[in-house]
């Protein structure tokens, strides 16, 4: 029986983790809150209370065939900062057996592209502090001697994950740029289809742009799903407004513009479940997320 510890198990590490339980592994997982923990029990992780991968016992790590790194960033006095840098030897001392290692990072490596398309090969220069500290993570885990990929995900949409119920609200904004600034994102369903390939067919140093077929102006796709769901128009912003209402990071968020390039995604995933946000959304129209919920998966 295979085994994988997915740390920092959050949104995408409970999908990938229930699929495996179901397909056989072993899945472990990290988290600090005990509320938590009864959650991850519940979906068939074996859930694991720590607050550094450090104060993990090196008996389990000896075990361990697979690793998924979905740690947040960690806030600190001067902002957010990646803390891999600190404990990765540690891993890469007591994992004997690893043979697969992926660590979920972000688009907002590349930074803003002016709109153009960016691929794997494309140089990163992050506008946004998220983004360098993403960045730099990358780097400690390519650098750890570990078979690592790199998973840069789009922005993350699915059930209990999406703005449909911001849109019901009636209170949702965007901002609308000239000349447009393009944004992307993908359902989880599929970020899972791409991290079970990668662990059938693994290629460590790899590096994925995990993106759906169909970038698309933030204005323009909140506005088409609220025609689809029967919701109220969001209130459209001009970028002077944007700076007075937004959050500065919902703004970064919109600032950035790049149409993301996932032909590589495709060699693994040849058709995506979910193309594109208008085939995904019939998915989760009855979903119950509260109003106040995050609108997607941050983890960059």
């Amino acid at each position: 029986m295979p085994s994988i510890l997915i740390l920092g198990c959050g949104y995408c590490g409970t999908w990938l983790g229930q699929t495996l339980h179901a397909r056989g592994w072993r899945v472990f997982g990290t988290t600090r809150s005990a509320e938590r923990a009864r959650a991850l029990h519940a979906a068939g992780i074996t859930p694991l209370i720590v607050r550094d991968p450090r104060a993990l016992p090196p008996t389990l790590l000896h075990s361990i065939d697979a690793v998924l790194d979905s740690i947040p960033l960690v806030g600190t006095g001067d902002g957010i900062r990646q803390m891999q840098s600190e404990w990765l030897a540690y891993l890469a001392t007591h994992c004997h057996r690893l043979g697969w290692a992926g660590y979920l990072s972000t688009t907002s490596v590349y930074g803003d592209a002016g709109g153009d398309w960016v691929h794997e090969a494309s140089p990163c220069h992050p506008t946004s502090r998220r983004g360098q500290q993403r960045l730099l993570a990358e780097r400690a885990w390519l650098n750890s001697g570990m078979p690592v990929e790199i998973f840069r995900l789009a922005g993350i949409y699915g059930p209990k994950r999406n703005i449909l119920a911001k849109l019901r609200s009636g209170n949702y904004a965007v901002v609308r740029w000239d000349p447009p600034h393009y944004s992307n994102r993908v359902h989880i369903v599929d970020i899972v289809a791409a991290l079970c390939t990668a662990l059938e067919h693994p290629s460590p140093g790899r590096i994925l742009n995990v993106a759906d077929d169909l970038p698309l102006p933030h204005e323009q796709y909140a506005c088409e799903l609220a025609s689809y769901i029967g919701a109220p128009a969001p209130r459209i912003l001009s970028p002077q407004e944007a700076t007075k209402v937004l959050s500065r990071r919902a703004l970064a968020f919109f600032q950035d513009s790049k149409r993301i390039d996932n032909a590589r995604l495709h060699t693994l995933l040849p058709q995506l479940h979910y193309p594109t946000f208008r085939e995904g959304w019939p998915s989760l129209v009855h979903d119950s997320e509260p109003a106040g919920a995050m609108t997607k998966d941050m983890v960059g």
